[in-house]
């Protein structure tokens, strides 16, 4: 197996670990690992909370978002008014720019829009009932702040 070294971490992973550059150059791949460049991008939105705010506003962007899963700009605009602009897990207030357009994985299917934090922690138990489930169970048994 061909293996490359991050230019940032240092250590020598598989091909598969490397983006593609992309463009012209589709056939070479980039310094950074994919591990290294999430972070990275994960650090410069941190020093740059304004330009991610202006970035998730604007209307093109959230057409990229909703053409990403398969939807309509009009489709989400229904689901999150059908909400009452509420996340359809926590009920919290969502704004456009802190929405997450949730779907199944394996389907691609719209489910609805949620905020981003219920969003985060159903990737995280993978998307599984039981799990989450579980976790409920163990938060009432354990004890819990909500």
């Amino acid at each position: 197996m061909d293996k490359k070294e991050c230019t940032k971490c240092k250590k020598k992973k598989a091909l598969t670990e490397f983006r593609s550059r992309g463009g012209d150059q589709k056939h070479l791949l980039k310094s950074y690992c994919n591990k290294c460049l999430k972070e990275e991008h994960r650090e410069w939105c941190k020093r740059n909370p304004e330009r991610v705010k202006k970035h998730r506003a604007n209307e093109d962007t959230l057409h990229r978002r909703c053409v990403r899963r398969n939807i309509k700009v009009d489709e989400f605009f229904e689901a999150l008014e059908k909400q009452s602009y509420t996340c359809k897990i926590c009920y919290s207030a969502i704004t456009i720019e802190h929405s997450a357009i949730d779907h199944n994985h394996h389907t691609g299917e719209f489910r609805g829009v949620l905020c981003k934090t219920c969003n985060r922690a159903l990737g995280l138990f993978k998307d599984n009932p039981e799990t989450l489930e579980n976790a409920a169970v163990y938060l009432r048994n354990e004890g819990h702040y909500g």
